[in-house]
């Protein structure tokens, strides 16, 4: 028997708008992971792998982050953080980050008057930037693309399903 774990709200804006981004989520979107205890959702869109978080600010308003795993597996160096500090005075919104070995790129905003075509536009505008830039980065400093390293970890996952059975 599984146990259903709930989500946990920290303000009554925080639950309004993670019911208002899992609605347009279902409507907008083919397919969407809900986190069962966190307040997020995770979704393939393009080419790569998004996170939605949904986090209190203040009593009255949530932010909505949308991150993007764009590149893991990467050495670390200052040519590389230098780099992406250039991009980031580049693109249009949003940055790029560095966290041990994995590269992300996110952009966040307020979510209490969200709609759903700035919903998808955030999405596809983070999607299109992660993508744009995760071969140029693996091709230069080595690490694998979001979506290589998910085939990669199902690859091996078969692999060892067939050699145990």
């Amino acid at each position: 028997m599984s146990s259903r774990r709930t989500k946990k709200f920290h303000t009554q804006c925080q639950e309004e708008v993670y019911r208002q981004v899992k609605s347009y989520l279902d409507e907008l979107v083919d397919e969407h992971f809900d986190d069962a205890s966190h307040c997020d959702f995770y979704l393939k869109y393009g080419s790569t792998v998004l996170e939605i978080s949904i986090d209190p600010y203040e009593e009255d308003d949530a932010v909505i982050e949308i991150l993007a795993f764009c590149v893991q597996g990467v050495t670390p160096t200052f040519e590389l953080a230098e780099e992406l500090l250039r991009l980031n005075a580049e693109v249009p919104l949003g940055a790029f980050s560095m966290v041990g070995p994995d590269i992300f790129f996110s952009h966040s905003f307020l979510g209490r008057r969200l709609r759903g075509e700035q919903l998808i536009a955030s999405l596809d505008a983070v999607a299109s930037i992660a993508d744009d830039y995760d071969d140029r980065i693996v091709s230069k400093y080595g690490g694998e693309t979001a979506l290589e390293r998910l085939s990669t970890k199902r690859h091996k996952q078969h692999a060892a399903a067939v050699h145990t059975n």
